[in-house]
């Protein structure tokens, strides 16, 4: 049985804003809902009060900034939004691809991406992908505004430096250039992957010049495996694709159940 709670529907994001300034620790902010209503229904997790943001005008912003090459997030996007939208297929197909594997078509349907960064369940998708595309998150409460890195927003398992006065207005993913290459890979059973991997390697000459290579779901948040981005810089395609024992020993040294995920990640680089 859930707890009771008092309902609250803002129209616009003061609003919202000045709600969870008043309310903070006696309150959960609703945007999808996919994690939170469980957590409720299993008695995991009670509030006093419910902020649910579906009325607020502007949060649902899905759209590509031609000028400075940004995909801008709204904290009402969810991933079937992200997963059957045009333009995210025509800038971001990786994406489309990861949003079109996760989870199931109930919880896609629902559950939005800033939701799915907020909970912070080690165990997700996007966090990876997000990492190695240096996306950015903007937190906003009634009195100011702040950008924070991806990289830099989760702190340990189901935590974020997200204040409790604060809410995830928007999530900013920067289009990388036309020499990279890019793939992302899970490893899971099940729905949840225990290994999920995104690297982006730009080429010029057939030289690697730039790498970045994300982990997540090995730990209590997503990482990049700096020891493996640095092996591939300055390295033809040629030695890569033949040492890639190199780059899954390096990535074991974060966590052994990963080497075999990562060797199996790199093979792409063969087709």
């Amino acid at each position: 049985m859930i707890h009771p709670f008092v309902l609250h529907r803002p129209e616009s994001l003061s609003t919202a804003l000045s709600l969870i300034a008043d309310l903070k620790d006696e309150t959960r902010v609703l945007a999808g809902g996919s994690e939170l209503v469980l957590l409720f229904k299993m008695g995991l997790a009670r509030s006093d009060h419910i902020i649910d943001i579906k009325r607020v005008a502007g949060l649902n912003r899905l759209e590509f900034d031609p000028f400075t090459n940004v995909l801008h997030v709204g904290p009402l996007v969810t991933h079937r939004l992200l997963e059957k939208s045009n333009v995210v297929k025509q800038h971001f197909p990786l994406m489309v691809e990861m949003e079109r594997s996760l989870a199931n078509v109930r919880i896609r349907n629902i559950g939005t991406l800033a939701g799915n960064l907020c909970f912070a369940e080690p165990h997700a998708d996007p966090a990876a992908l997000l990492l190695v595309y240096d996306a950015v998150v903007k937190l906003q409460n009634s009195a100011r505004e702040r950008r924070v890195r991806i990289g830099d927003f989760f702190t340990d398992y189901y935590q974020t430096v997200l204040e409790k006065d604060e809410l995830m207005t928007e999530i900013e993913i920067p289009k990388v250039e036309a020499n990279f290459r890019d793939t992302y890979a899970r490893f899971c059973p099940g729905e949840r992957p225990i290994v999920s991997a995104a690297l982006l390697i730009a080429w010029k000459d057939g030289t690697c010049l730039e790498a970045r290579f994300g982990l997540g779901c090995v730990g209590p948040k997503p990482i990049r495996v700096s020891e493996c981005e640095e092996w591939l810089r300055g390295k033809s395609a040629e030695e890569i694709i033949t040492r890639t024992d190199a780059i899954g020993t390096s990535a074991a040294k974060v966590i052994a159940a990963a080497k075999s995920s990562v060797e199996d990640f790199f093979s792409f680089l063969k087709t």
